[in-house]
């Protein structure tokens, strides 16, 4: 088992992971993660395509479709 600290990060919080870690889950500097929290545990996967596509197909799908979810919510 490692130890990190948490540490200030401009208005965020950062964690330093060690080179073993990343090495054993197949990460490296710059990817792309998605971090989920489940039952009290901070769980940190490497982000697939899948997941990328979908969040851009909503971001897409948010920016041509403001005005008609805002009206939809009134």
């Amino acid at each position: 088992m490692h130890m990190t600290r948490l540490t200030k990060v401009g208005n965020s919080t950062g964690v330093t992971i060690p080179r073993e870690v990343l090495t054993a889950a197949s990460l490296d500097r710059g990817d792309e993660v998605a971090l989920q929290v489940r039952d009290g545990k901070i769980e940190i996967t490497k982000a697939d395509d899948g997941y990328n596509r979908a969040m851009a197909i909503g971001r897409a799908f948010n920016a041509r479709y403001r005005r008609t979810m805002a009206a939809l919510s009134r």
